[in-house]
């Protein structure tokens, strides 16, 4: 499944529906002579003439006179927008990417990016109270919350592309600008990779927002199902779309919740990164092996932990999707997996991967399953790699918190505090096939990656 420049694509592809909801300058209420109703037909007729400043005055005098009221929650709102300056066509314009590999917003100035900050964060502020009134039942439901959960989700999203717009000076990829285009000559995949402690939690928190917003609303991304996983487009209805794609983003918002440290977050991140095909290609969770992981909800290598190190998703995944479909069907129960995997081959990217570090590229053993198919998986609770029957992990058989704590110091090492020897004898894993030359490659690669 090839997904490049996730983030930017589904921004895209929602702002080019941002004829409805929020982004609408027009659109009218049914009023009747009820008080707040009267104050609410003042204020569309001032926020059709342009006077924002009045169109809020008499919103916020209809919620007054009757807090239940979702029209006029739903026009203050839309006149808030108005007021902050947030225009959907320069949103558009800062993240067309076609043709070009840059960051969006790389080219946006300092002063603009500030001001979208701010206004951005506050137009949020006021639709997450909307928002809570509507899922707590306390307002009328002539408006609800599906009717801004596209203007919603797109303003978040474009709160992510100002995070990480913010982290690029820090980013070593980011020093130099094409004199040509004026663009940082950085990528996507450059910027998430160079993310972080602190920087981690920032965007994983934005993102999380995103795609809960879109588990709650999946209808608002049924339309793409097909694009995040081939096959469904055709075999699904409109029904199964939004299924399946409630279900998808559902998965993500549980991926990217808040871990409790910043190398919990960062290890989430990491996930989210294979999604967009910019993940490294080197071990990220201190168990000496490259991306031994892919995202199916399993532990395919026995080290304890599921997806902790996961490949990308541009790899030549087969889904097996007769079980998925029926997964699917079964949501409404809760027990939906849309990540079965019935096989798996590298890429050009990976043919030059030596997962298990035995000395071979891409061969046969880092991605072919002990069982290949998915039910004898099941059936026999293996969902391994077949290189993962010669490696072996936790050898001193330390307590687990003690184990995970003492990979996480290691990923994070580039000074040599953990020596060879004692990465083989208390992790185990990859470690044992690695020779001297082969460790301070690794560390050299940290000192890379980590040092600031």
């Amino acid at each position: 499944m090839k997904i490049k420049l996730l983030i930017c694509f589904l921004f895209t592809l929602i702002l080019g529906i941002v004829g409805c909801n929020l982004f609408n300058p027009t659109g009218s209420a049914n009023i009747d002579s009820s008080d707040a109703n009267a104050l609410t037909y003042e204020g569309y007729q001032k926020f059709r003439a342009n006077d924002y400043s009045e169109a809020a005055y008499y919103f916020s005098k209809a919620i007054e006179a009757d807090s239940s009221h979702s029209e006029a929650w739903y026009g203050l709102a839309k006149t808030k927008l108005n007021l902050q300056e947030i225009n959907s066509f320069e949103l558009l314009k800062y993240v067309n990417t076609e043709g070009s590999n840059s960051m969006p917003i790389s080219k946006m100035s300092d002063g603009t990016a500030a001001k979208y900050q701010y206004s951005i964060d506050t137009i949020l502020d006021f639709m997450k109270v909307f928002i809570t009134l509507d899922t707590l039942g306390k307002l009328d439901g002539v408006v609800r919350y599906k009717n801004i959960s596209d203007s919603y989700m797109i303003l978040q999203l474009f709160k992510t592309m100002l995070v990480l717009r913010k982290v690029m000076p820090d980013i070593p990829a980011c020093a130099s600008v094409n004199a040509v285009t004026g663009e940082a000559e950085c990528n996507l995949g450059d910027i998430l990779n160079g993310l972080h402690g602190n920087k981690s939690t920032e965007t994983l928190e934005s993102l999380h927002e995103f795609f809960s917003t879109c588990a709650k609303q999946p209808e608002s991304m049924g339309s793409i199902a097909g694009q995040l996983m081939p096959g469904f487009g055709s075999m699904l209805s409109k029904e199964g779309k939004n299924v399946t794609m409630g279900a998808s983003c559902d998965a993500m918002s549980s991926i990217t919740q808040l871990g409790d440290t910043p190398a919990e977050n960062e290890k989430k991140l990491s996930t989210v990164i294979s999604f967009t095909g910019y993940s490294q290609s080197v071990d990220e969770d201190g168990d000496g092996c490259n991306d031994e992981e892919i995202i199916d909800g399993q532990d395919n290598d026995w080290d304890g932990e599921i997806d902790e190190d996961p490949r990308d998703q541009s790899d030549q995944f087969v889904y097996d999707e007769m079980t998925i479909a029926k997964n699917a069907i079964a949501h409404r129960q809760g027990t939906a997996n849309l990540m079965i995997i019935r096989s798996v081959g590298p890429n050009d990217k990976y043919m030059h991967v030596d997962i298990d570090m035995d000395g071979e590229k891409a061969e046969s053993d880092e991605w072919n399953f002990i069982y290949p198919e998915y039910r004898r998986r099941v059936e026999n609770n293996d969902h391994r790699f077949k290189f993962a029957e010669q490696i072996f992990f936790n050898p001193k058989n330390l307590p687990y918190e003690t184990y995970i704590s003492t990979k996480q110091a290691i990923a994070r090492d580039y000074e040599g505090q953990y020596n060879l020897k004692y990465r083989q004898d208390y992790v185990g894993g990859c470690w044992v096939r690695y020779s001297e030359s082969d460790f301070q490659e690794v560390l050299e690669a940290q000192r890379m990656r980590y040092q600031e």
